[in-house]
């Protein structure tokens, strides 16, 4: 890098002298070579990388080279999904939601594995670019898989500790934070006959064996929902039980959280809504989002029928983790924007970048194709609508891409 491109007049003193520390410090910048700036930006949030951008056109230039981009943080992709073909079998694919996603070489329908045994697998879970799947090698067993479709590696986690033949239940979570990207893990959510959590049994790549701790909740909780990877800690959204009967949950949501040992837990209360919300992370805070019954205060454009189909979209912020104290972000009459007399919807995430929130809106009739839905919570209107292929099912999983071979580097799969 050449030295006037990063000593500019921010480092002058009004008689243009430079002083020694300064200079120094000018000195230093210009002795960083590429490489070294690019592993330093690597380190960084995605939006921070964004900005240095604006510090010279080599910065731009550098950030900009393909052979850098890979290196550097991502954004978000997309949603992986998949969709039900006519003869029974299954289809993976990417709705794109960002242009710089276009260029990058991905292979959302995970052909690499479709010529291996694996080929009959289900899509369980992502996070932060590796993707959990499931597959049957045999009738009444289920294996699970770790894969990461930008560099098309895989690997087999041993059999579990205990069996379990139910592929798709939400049990099942994957942890993996991109800044300890030598190893990822798999959290098997052990429950009673009554659906509590008893224990969990957790996969580490690190020593590529399962371990197994009992529960540390005084309640009595049944997963439901969604997980995110926070601070160390996997945080799964769940219910609280009342009494022995499954079917009887307490009015009352939780985010359970759990250590990548097993060893500490804890519960964050999170508002409740007609159906178990959705956790994610964005902008560098704890989110989530429910559906609950709109306020029914009748408006110029609102009708006796639409008030039957009120439903409100609340999202919040936990902007104390410590603490636990949330805060309403933003919410939204659904009814306001879906015609719920014709048409159904799912809630889907967040974006890790932007106040911007998806959600997945389908025909009520069967077989009718279904639409990815950017919300933008700023200017509080849509976005982008994309169509979906015919008959796509859950999940539906944010993608943020990850070009690193590191926490693959043993893996089986080439």
């Amino acid at each position: 890098m050449e030295e006037e491109e990063i000593s500019g007049k921010e480092f002058l003193r009004p008689d243009n002298s430079l002083s020694l520390a300064e200079a120094e410090a000018a000195a230093a910048a210009s002795r960083l070579t590429d490489d070294l700036i690019v592993e330093i930006l690597s380190r960084l949030p995605f939006r921070s990388v964004c900005r240095f951008k604006c510090v010279s056109k080599t910065w731009r230039d550098l950030i900009a080279h393909p052979a850098h981009r890979k290196k550097l943080p991502q954004t978000l992709a997309g949603v992986l999904y998949t969709n039900i073909t006519g003869a029974g079998g299954y289809r993976y694919h990417l709705a794109g939601l960002s242009a710089e996603a276009d260029g990058l070489d991905l292979d959302p329908s995970l052909t690499f594995l479709s010529h291996t045994e694996y080929r009959d697998f289900g899509l369980v879970r992502a996070c932060n670019g590796l993707l959990l799947c499931s597959y049957e090698p045999e009738e009444g067993t289920v294996r699970f898989v770790v894969c990461n479709p930008a560099t098309q590696r895989w690997t087999e986690l041993p059999p579990r500790p205990r069996p379990n033949t139910c592929r798709y239940y939400q049990q099942f979570h994957l942890a993996f934070d991109p800044a300890v990207p030598s190893h990822f893990h798999v959290f098997d959510f052990e429950r009673a006959d009554n659906l509590g959590i008893t224990g969990v049994s957790i996969y580490s790549s690190r020593t590529g064996a399962w371990s197994q701790s009992d529960t540390g909740l005084v309640e009595d909780v049944v997963m439901v929902g969604q997980s995110v990877l926070v601070g160390g800690m996997l945080h799964a959204v769940g219910n609280l039980l009342v009494g022995a009967d499954s079917n009887n949950w307490e009015d009352k949501t939780v985010l359970v959280a759990v250590d990548m040992e097993g060893k500490e837990w804890k519960t964050i209360s999170v508002p409740c809504g007609r159906d178990y919300g959705i956790v994610g992370w964005s902008q560098g805070c704890l989110h989530y989002a429910a559906i609950s019954p709109a306020p029914l205060t009748v408006g110029v454009d609102d009708d006796e029928g639409s008030l039957n189909m009120a439903e409100e979209v609340a999202i919040w912020r936990l902007e104390d983790y410590d603490k636990q104290q949330r805060a309403l972000k933003h919410s939204f009459r659904i009814d306001k924007v879906l015609n719920l007399n014709e048409v159904d919807y799912r809630l889907v995430g967040f974006h890790p970048d932007h106040d911007t929130f998806f959600f997945v809106s389908k025909g009520i009739w069967e077989g009718e194709k279904a639409s990815l839905v950017s919300w933008d919570m700023r200017r509080r209107q849509l976005s982008c609508v994309l169509h979906l292929e015919k008959s796509s099912v859950a999940p539906y999983l944010p993608y943020v891409p990850l070009f690193s071979s590191e926490p693959l580097a043993d893996a089986d799969g080439h």
